[in-house]
């Protein structure tokens, strides 16, 4: 009996390990991909110490290509205000 209950407990480990081992680790504050040691904090993973003092983050973001960087800004520009604005900055949506 212990055997077995032994048995499926390591097999229970191992297949979190895997699943631990295909999702990316994530910081609990600010939700970016850790592709470096994480920091943990009671057992807590955070991408730094900022984030794991309540922020604000403190990550060097060079390990990052551009093209995983998710998000684009789109700005509107009416034509009146193009004429009225035109030394100013376009409005942001």
């Amino acid at each position: 009996m212990y055997a077995e209950n032994h048995h499926l407990s390591q097999k229970s480990c191992e297949h979190q390990q895997e699943v631990t081992e295909r999702q990316p680790l994530r910081c609990a504050n600010c939700e970016i991909e850790i592709l470096w040691p994480p920091t943990v904090v009671q057992d807590i993973t955070y991408c730094c110490t900022g984030c794991a003092a309540g922020g604000p983050c403190s990550c060097d973001y060079s390990q990052y290509r551009s093209v995983n960087i998710a998000g684009v800004i789109h700005y509107r520009v009416s034509s009146e205000d193009a004429t009225a604005q035109s030394g100013d900055r376009p409005v942001q949506q």
